[in-house]
Protein backbone atom coordinates (compact mmCIF):
# COMPACT_ATOMS: atom_id res chain seq x y z
CA UNK A 1 0.00 0.00 0.00
CA UNK A 2 1.47 3.76 -1.08
CA UNK A 3 2.25 6.27 1.98
CA UNK A 4 -0.45 8.48 0.37
CA UNK A 5 -2.95 6.03 0.29
CA UNK A 6 -2.22 5.14 4.19
CA UNK A 7 -2.27 8.74 4.79
CA UNK A 8 -5.64 8.72 2.89
CA UNK A 9 -6.93 5.80 5.00
CA UNK A 10 -5.56 7.36 8.58
CA UNK A 11 -7.37 10.63 7.56
CA UNK A 12 -10.58 8.79 6.72
CA UNK A 13 -10.15 7.14 10.10
CA UNK A 14 -9.79 10.24 11.99
CA UNK A 15 -12.85 11.88 11.19
CA UNK A 16 -14.62 8.55 11.65
CA UNK A 17 -13.43 8.52 15.38
CA UNK A 18 -13.58 12.09 16.10
CA UNK A 19 -17.44 12.54 14.61
CA UNK A 20 -18.27 9.14 16.62
CA UNK A 21 -16.87 10.49 20.08
CA UNK A 22 -18.29 13.75 20.10
CA UNK A 23 -21.98 12.89 18.77
CA UNK A 24 -21.42 9.94 21.57
CA UNK A 25 -20.70 12.45 24.36
CA UNK A 26 -23.43 14.64 22.95
CA UNK A 27 -21.57 17.72 22.12
CA UNK A 28 -22.02 19.97 19.29
CA UNK A 29 -19.09 20.76 16.39
CA UNK A 30 -20.03 24.26 18.23
CA UNK A 31 -19.30 23.74 21.62
CA UNK A 32 -16.07 21.27 20.98
CA UNK A 33 -14.60 24.00 18.73
CA UNK A 34 -15.16 26.51 22.24
CA UNK A 35 -14.26 24.11 23.92
CA UNK A 36 -10.63 23.08 22.48
CA UNK A 37 -10.27 27.09 21.50
CA UNK A 38 -10.50 26.83 17.73
CA UNK A 39 -13.28 27.26 14.87
CA UNK A 40 -15.71 25.31 14.32
CA UNK A 41 -14.98 25.18 10.75
CA UNK A 42 -11.45 23.63 11.70
CA UNK A 43 -13.87 20.77 13.81
CA UNK A 44 -15.82 20.30 10.13
CA UNK A 45 -12.66 19.86 8.47
CA UNK A 46 -11.50 17.16 10.82
CA UNK A 47 -14.59 15.43 10.60
CA UNK A 48 -14.92 15.59 6.87
CA UNK A 49 -11.65 14.33 6.52
CA UNK A 50 -10.02 17.26 5.12
CA UNK A 51 -7.68 18.25 7.16
CA UNK A 52 -5.86 16.01 9.98
CA UNK A 53 -5.55 16.90 13.79
CA UNK A 54 -1.95 17.01 14.97
CA UNK A 55 -1.13 14.45 18.10
CA UNK A 56 -1.69 17.31 20.45
CA UNK A 57 -5.26 17.72 18.96
CA UNK A 58 -6.13 14.67 19.63
CA UNK A 59 -5.03 14.36 23.20
CA UNK A 60 -7.16 17.87 23.90
CA UNK A 61 -10.07 16.37 22.12
CA UNK A 62 -9.78 12.94 24.49
CA UNK A 63 -9.65 15.67 27.47
CA UNK A 64 -12.66 17.46 26.19
CA UNK A 65 -14.52 14.48 25.44
CA UNK A 66 -13.65 12.40 28.88
CA UNK A 67 -12.60 9.67 26.34
CA UNK A 68 -10.12 7.25 27.98
CA UNK A 69 -5.84 8.54 27.64
CA UNK A 70 -4.85 7.55 24.09
CA UNK A 71 -8.22 5.44 23.15
CA UNK A 72 -8.77 7.91 19.74
CA UNK A 73 -5.07 7.21 18.83
CA UNK A 74 -5.60 3.49 18.97
CA UNK A 75 -9.14 3.94 17.38
CA UNK A 76 -7.92 5.72 14.27
CA UNK A 77 -4.24 3.73 13.80
CA UNK A 78 -6.66 0.41 13.99
CA UNK A 79 -9.57 2.11 11.86
CA UNK A 80 -12.19 1.35 14.67
CA UNK A 81 -14.86 3.93 15.74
Amino acid sequence: MSARRNRAQLRGNAAKVIRDARTLGNVSQVRMADLLGISQPLVSSWECGKVTPGIDDLARIEQVLGAEQGSLFVAIAYGQA
